[in-house]
């Protein structure tokens, strides 16, 4: 026994030849970090391992790159999380500027923060280029997960290849990615969901007496939302059962998921329709919806029009005209953007920790509508009840 403690004794040797010292500076920096668990600011490091202010920032600063340490960016200080190496994830949000995407981001940010995980996080600003850049970006700093939110299909594809000769494991949100865990909505259903509440609303208002349907959706995401839009003129055809079933006559519109996409859209295809026309509009977002209700209002159309929507968000506009007795903005499909990072980073989790994990996960779906909006937003608070601000 004597001899096993001597052999595991720290070397003695007097020699320096074989001392690296910058290494044991850094020893030194994660010894003093390993004894104070709540972290410590890097006056308290450098005093601790006795070095100056400098190159104990040097060393702090390098080991948080390589996801050794990590820093409270509120107190300034640096620890290590559970003593060991901090797992470093990468995140390319769709876009800042989406309440939707930015939801999503503060939920993720939060659940990165109680597990301990670097999250580096890029936007994608709806841009395929700007996607694939961000791409590179993460692969060249050394991420051990990637999760990738951005809505074109085809660069789904360059992306999975970028990622696979990384060989960095990727959660692809919303758009499937090969080689990537789908996290997101199950299209069908949601859409399915979506267009049984519009057609539902328009038999009470009008019976049958319906006969265009505009689907507002975005090609650039590819077949999968596609999907959705499916679902929703399915539901609209359940909704009326054996009447007007072979009277719809149903049209496909880019509304290229931004606002003013569903403006343009809906605007032209008002033109075609005859004055007293009726007309239903499933939207694949809110934001092509508000685009849509815009035209509609423009044109003097609100008592002939009915939309319904999907990826219900916070926006102050949608909940309004939802509750509003006279709008034609009926409801919209909620997936729970704020919960996303609640299932999303555990995920990442047992994958990292080499658990297995199903190739799809699906977010809940409700079709929130005048009925039961107050359950999941306040009246005198636009942001959803539930949602946790980071």
């Amino acid at each position: 026994m004597g001899e096993l403690v001597s052999n595991l004794q720290p070397c003695r040797d007097r020699s320096p030849r074989y001392y690296v010292k910058v290494l044991g500076k850094a020893l030194r920096v994660m010894d003093t970090l390993q004894h104070n668990t709540q972290g410590s600011s890097l006056a308290d490091i450098a005093e601790a391992a006795q070095l100056d202010m400098a190159t104990a920032l040097r060393i702090l600063y390098t080991l948080q790159h390589d996801g050794w340490v990590s820093r409270d960016p509120r107190t300034k200080k640096y620890k290590l999380p559970l003593g060991f190496r901090t797992f470093r994830v990468g995140y390319a949000e769709l876009c800042s500027d989406n309440p939707f995407s930015a939801a999503v981001t503060r939920g993720l940010a939060q659940e990165a923060k109680r597990y301990f995980l670097d999250l580096l996080v890029a936007d994608n600003k709806l841009d395929a280029e700007q996607a694939i850049q961000n791409a590179q970006w993460m692969i060249e700093q050394h991420v051990d997960f990637a999760i990738e939110f951005q809505i074109h299909y085809r660069v789904a594809l360059v992306l999975a290849e970028m990622f696979a000769k990384a060989r960095i494991p990727t959660l692809a949100i919303d758009i499937p990615q090969p080689r990537a865990i789908y996290f997101g909505a199950n299209n069908y259903a949601a859409g399915l969901m979506a267009g049984e509440a519009l057609g539902r609303c328009a038999y009470r208002k009008w019976r049958t007496n319906v006969s265009r349907v505009l689907i507002l959706e975005t090609s650039a995401a590819g077949p999968t939302p596609h999907a959705r839009m499916t679902g929703t003129v399915r539901g609209i055809r359940n909704a009326f059962g054996g009447h007007a079933r072979t009277n719809l006559k149903v049209v496909h519109r880019d509304a290229m998921d931004t606002e003013i996409g569903g403006y343009q859209a809906t605007a032209r295809f008002l033109r075609e329709l005859r004055p007293r026309e009726r007309l239903l509009i499933g939207a694949i977002n809110d934001a092509s919806a508000l685009g849509a209700l815009r035209a509609v209002r423009e044109a003097g159309r609100e008592r002939l029009s009915a939309i319904v929507s999907q990826d219900f968000s916070p926006d102050p506009r949608v909940t309004g005209e939802i509750r509003a007795n006279d709008s034609p903005f009926i409801g919209s499909v909620a997936f729970f953007p704020e919960r996303y990072g609640s299932r999303i980073i555990p995920a990442v989790l047992r994958w990292l920790n080499k658990e297995k994990v199903p190739p799809f996960l699906y977010t809940d779906h409700v079709m929130v509508s005048k009925n039961n909006i107050n359950k999941f937003v306040s009246v005198r608070d636009p942001q959803p009840a539930m949602q946790v601000v980071a």
